[in-house]
């Protein structure tokens, strides 16, 4: 029986702070300036044009006011270029999103014919608009480099320099200003963020930006069967089934080794640093192709960084399903890489929507065991189960476990007391970590147990009542 598409679709939550957009042509610094405004190194920059692409979304706060700021792709009219046309498209949609527009040009080439194109379209529009002139990095050329920008008809020119830093306060404080009566929340400390960060993660072209489109319904991500489409971490809110979700989308990681590019390379560290944030990493796969080496390195990566895992094997309607059952690919996956045995893996396809908005659920799932934390006298109640049973082979027989404490979650961290931490190898480690994950149901989330001798007068204590 073929399972239904889910069409419960997940509803976008739109932020509550005023947005500003950075348009403009090519590089003329729009990177630059969103990094300086926001003091993170969260876009990437590069001296050739057209690196950014998505819709980069950040927070800002000058003087107290929160406003969120979205840099854009750059602007080209009358490109027949499919990538070209999406980030043109991709600005547009800021554009009608947007409180306020930053036009921003630069000053040393004077005003372009793309700039003039730019110009025209938003002065069709109804949004608020400040033309700001980058790259004048000394107060004399800012005297004869500005006039001509009087022509777009945006109002007067803001001189400033997005590389060392100058008149961006001036910058902010007008971009305050405007934004001023905009409705927005308490101009106090944000509150705590509680939604779940999932990180969609894999080598170039298995269809990370068409699921983030897919679970967002909306066109968030460029998608192109070029590799390396998406270059920034993109992100978006979304709710479904009354749980919040950041949903994260990242370039495609190849081997270091492969990697010549130095966009690459940047788009490469961002994703990394997605990963270190995420609550929970959906590392994709390819099915048509089968889980590659590669697809177990970044795996193994997120892992080893203590994040919680879900395998999504996506292009799943490519796969000959009579030849093979989602179950039999899973039961194959595990069979050659034991180690995924206790992670979920989801055979989908994002193009069609098929078990797509089953990675929001598994997310969640996996999150929720991730920060569970156990009782200390239930742990100890586990240990005096175990401790009679055949322990494994070699020297670990000579090794009792005493008792056990949780000292952190995300993941789960156990301290376990031995007298002899010296001679647990690695059977006796995972003969304990099979054990916890059996009796308390660790799926989906690596576990760290790190061993401590009882000798030490620091450590000895006796097992808790029950």
């Amino acid at each position: 029986m073929t399972e239904p598409i889910t069409t419960t679709a997940a509803q976008v939550i739109r932020t509550e702070l005023p947005v500003v957009a950075i348009v403009g042509r090519p590089n003329v610094g729009k990177s630059t300036l969103f990094n300086r405004i926001t003091g993170r190194r969260q876009a990437i920059t590069d001296d050739q044009p057209g690196v950014t692409r998505d819709r980069v979304q950040g927070e800002a706060e000058w003087k107290g006011v929160r406003f969120s700021l979205v840099d854009t792709g750059g602007f080209v009219t009358g490109s027949q270029d499919t990538i070209e046309q999406e980030v043109r498209s991709q600005a547009e949609q800021a554009l009608e999103e947007a409180d306020l527009v930053v036009m921003l040009c630069d000053a040393r080439e004077g005003v372009t014919g793309l700039d003039a194109d730019v110009g025209d379209l938003l002065r069709r529009r109804s949004r608020p608009c400040l033309l700001v002139l980058n790259k004048v990095d000394h107060p004399e050329t800012g005297r004869y480099e500005t006039a001509e920008f009087y022509r777009l008809g945006l109002g007067d020119p803001f001189p400033v320099s997005a590389s060392n830093g100058r008149r961006t306060g001036d910058l902010l404080d007008k971009i305050v200003d405007l934004l001023d009566g905009i409705e927005r929340p308490s101009e106090g400390s944000p509150e705590r963020d509680e939604r779940v960060r999932i990180v969609l993660a894999g080598r170039p072209n298995v269809g990370k930006s068409t699921l983030m489109n897919r679970l967002a319904d909306v066109r968030v991500s460029i998608v192109h069967d070029q590799p390396g489409t998406t270059r920034d971490s993109t992100d978006v809110a979304l709710e479904w089934r009354d749980q919040q979700f950041l949903l994260v989308d990242t370039a495609g990681m190849r081997r270091r080794s492969k990697v010549d590019d130095p966009v690459e390379y940047f788009s490469n560290l961002r994703a990394s640093h997605s990963i270190d944030r995420a609550d929970v990493v959906v590392a994709m796969t390819d099915g048509s192709e089968g889980v590659t080496v590669q697809d177990v390195r970044i795996m193994d990566h997120v892992l080893e960084m203590g994040k919680a895992l879900v395998v999504a094997v996506n292009k799943w309607d490519l796969v000959d399903t009579t030849e093979q059952s989602a179950e039999g690919f899973r039961q194959d996956v595990v069979d050659r890489y034991p180690f995924l045995r206790d992670y979920p893996i989801l055979c989908l396809s994002a193009l069609t929507g098929r078990r797509a908005y089953r990675v929001l659920e598994a997310a969640a799932t996996v999150v929720g065991r991730a920060r569970e934390r156990i009782p200390t006298p239930r742990l100890n109640r586990w240990v005096e189960q175990i401790i009679g049973r055949s322990s494994p082979a070699g020297t670990a027989r000579e090794v009792r476990l005493l008792y056990v404490t949780q000292g952190d979650v995300s993941p789960p961290t156990f301290l376990a007391f031995s007298n002899r931490p010296d001679l647990v190898d690695d059977n006796y480690h995972r003969y304990v970590e099979n054990q916890l994950r059996r009796e308390f149901g660790f799926e989906g989330t690596p576990i760290r147990i790190h061993w401590r001798n009882t000798r030490s007068k620091k450590n000895r204590r006796p097992l808790e009542p029950t």
